[in-house]
C-alpha cells in the first residue's frame, strides 16, 4: 500500500472510530473494534454490509442444515413426502423461535438433556485463522 493510500485508510479509519464514538459511546467503539478484529474487517466494509453478509451467511446454514436432516430423515429413517413436509415446517418455525428470541440454544440443549438425557454442545471458534 502506497503512502498516500495507507494514510487515507488512516484517516478513514479514525472518520470511522468517531461516528461510532458519537453514535454509541466508548463501549460501542470498543464493541465495533472487537468485531472488527474477531472478523478480520477493514474498517471500509459498514456495519450494514457486514450484518447484510451475516443474514446470509445464516439462512445459508439453515438452508444447508435442513437438506442433510430432510436427507436423513428419508434415507435412513423412511421418511416419505408427508412427514418430511411436517418436519420442514417445524424446523422452519423452531428457527424462527430462535431468530426472533423466543428461545435460545442454551434452552434447546437443556430441554435435549433434560427430557432425552442427550448432551450437546456448540463448537466454538477460539483461534483466529490468518490466511495469506
Amino acid at each position: 500500500m502506497g503512502r498516500n493510500k495507507e494514510e487515507q485508510a488512516r484517516m478513514e479509519g479514525m472518520a470511522q472510530a468517531l461516528r461510532v464514538t458519537k453514535e454509541k459511546g466508548i463501549e460501542g467503539l470498543e464493541a465495533e473494534l472487537k468485531m472488527r478484529n474477531i472478523a478480520s474487517l477493514p474498517c471500509a466494509v459498514s456495519k450494514k454490509a457486514i450484518d447484510e453478509c451475516l443474514q446470509n451467511i445464516k439462512f445459508n446454514t439453515i438452508d444447508t442444515i435442513t437438506i442433510m436432516a430432510v436427507y436423513v430423515l428419508h434415507c435412513k429413517f423412511g421418511f416419505g413426502k408427508v412427514r418430511l413436509d411436517r418436519f420442514i415446517k417445524e424446523f422452519n418455525f423452531q428457527t424462527e423461535c430462535l431468530v426472533e428470541d423466543y428461545c435460545s440454544w442454551d434452552d434447546l440443549r437443556e430441554e435435549m438433556r433434560r427430557e432425552c438425557g442427550i448432551e450437546l454442545s456448540i463448537r466454538k471458534n477460539d483461534r483466529n485463522v490468518r490466511t495469506g
